[in-house]
C-alpha cells in the first residue's frame, strides 16, 4: 500500500528560511505511523537543511503503481483509463495512476506508451509533472526500536 504524506517544511536555502508544502510517497506501509516515521527520519537525516516541519495529512495514495524501471530528473503521474463493459451492456471506465520518472514530458509520454504496449491494455488519459519525493526504502519503526 502506498501512503501519501503532505508536510509543511521550513528549509534553509541561501541563508533564508523558505516554507513550502512537500509531498512524500511511502511504499509498503501497513500503518500510517510507519509512513509518518519514514518521512520524519528522511527530513531529519542526511544533513538536510530542515529548520522545522509539520505533518499536514496522511492518506492512501491514488497511485496504484510505481514504474521504477524508468529514470529521469522529474517525476510524473500518468493516468491510464481502462474501458470495459458490464454484463448489462453499459460501458464503465476505471482510472489507474502510475508514478514514473523522466527528463521531460515527451520522454514521460514515451515511457507510458511503452508501458501500455507491454501489457497494459489501457488508454492514456493524461500525464502531469508532480513534485513528489518517493521514499523507496521506508524505515520500519519496529526494526529500528529493536536495534536501539
Amino acid at each position: 500500500m502506498l501512503v501519501e504524506v503532505k508536510v509543511k517544511v521550513a528549509r534553509i536555502i541561501d541563508a533564508k528560511t523558505r516554507k513550502r508544502t512537500e509531498t512524500f510517497i511511502v511504499p509498503d506501509c501497513e500503518l500510517f505511523v510507519n509512513a509518518e516515521h519514514a518521512v520524519m527520519s528522511s527530513l531529519t537525516s542526511d544533513g538536510n537543511t530542515v529548520e522545522d516541519y509539520q505533518i499536514q495529512s496522511l492518506k492512501l495514495s491514488q497511485i496504484k503503481e510505481i514504474a521504477d524501471q524508468f529514470s529521469g530528473e522529474h517525476n510524473y503521474i500518468a493516468t491510464l483509463k481502462d474501458i470495459f463493459h458490464e454484463d448489462d451492456g453499459t460501458e464503465k471506465a476505471m482510472k489507474y495512476k502510475v508514478l514514473l520518472w523522466a527528463d521531460n514530458l515527451t520522454q514521460a509520454n514515451a515511457n507510458v506508451e511503452q508501458m501500455t504496449r507491454e501489457g497494459y491494455d489501457m488508454q492514456i488519459e493524461g500525464i502531469k509533472q508532480v513534485d513528489y519525493e518517493y521514499l523507496a526504502e521506508p524505515i520500519n519503526s519496529e526494526e529500528e526500536a529493536e536495534n536501539e
